[in-house]
């Protein structure tokens, strides 16, 4: 059967363990050129990882496309090819219905001390090539970009977590300041509303953190990743 894959302009590194499978079965594999990409972290990381059969322009794919389905059927043998066929169906399934674990998720490959950002499940190593992604025992998958980018944000929404956290302390610290006054209270509204200054100057230093110049934040990870391609 005639297989092939072909990868567009995108963020990310999405589409190249599909575009390795293919590959590995005899299929046909078609990338857009980088230049031509809006955003090339795609068809970048597809040249980078995988043998590449084409690499063109969108506004070319579709001849090219046409092209290779008038022509002869791909039958390449390549070793391993059970492997990745085995592979797949077992990834298909899990996609399809989950019970990742009962099917056998943790064959796929090595465990790892990382854990999945969706569900804190552990992630297992699934090595492709020179290509490495990852899926949990739950079977959420996730290539190596993505768990990055699932780990900063998952920091990022922590640290506002606790920024809040501090400032609703700081607000209901003043506020009981006030009623200890309206008491009588004064020593013990001073000690509230010490603890209320207190609370709202680290929710400013976690918010400087968070917005500072030195922050690992997505937009971060998209700059430092076009420099790496540039």
């Amino acid at each position: 059967m005639f297989s092939n894959r072909v990868v567009l302009s995108g963020a990310l590194d999405d589409g190249t363990s599909g575009l390795w499978s293919i590959k590995r079965l005899g299929g046909v594999t078609v990338v857009q050129d980088p230049a031509d990409a809006q955003f090339d972290s795609m068809p970048v990381s597809a040249l980078e990882q995988v043998e590449i059969d084409h690499i063109v322009p969108a506004g070319e794919m579709g001849r090219l496309i046409s092209t290779l389905l008038a022509g002869p059927t791909a039958a390449t043998s390549r070793q391993g090819d059970e492997q990745v066929r085995e592979r797949l169906a077992l990834e298909t399934s899990i996609s399809a219905d989950g019970d990742a674990f009962a099917k056998g998720v943790t064959n796929l490959g090595d465990y790892t001390p990382f854990t999945c950002p969706e569900c804190e499940g552990v992630l297992i190593r699934v090595k492709e090539g020179k290509n490495v992604r990852f899926r949990c025992h739950t079977g959420h998958g996730l290539s190596r970009e993505a768990l990055l980018y699932g780990v900063v944000e998952k920091v990022e929404m922590r640290y506002w977590d606790v920024m809040r956290s501090l400032e609703e302390a700081a607000m209901l610290l003043e506020e009981m300041g006030h009623t200890l006054d309206d008491n009588g209270q004064s020593r013990a509204a001073a000690r509230f509303r010490d603890n209320a200054s207190q609370a709202a100057r680290q929710s400013r230093q976690v918010r400087d953190l968070v917005l500072g110049d030195d922050a690992l934040g997505s937009d971060t990870l998209m700059e430092e990743a076009a420099l790496r391609r540039s």
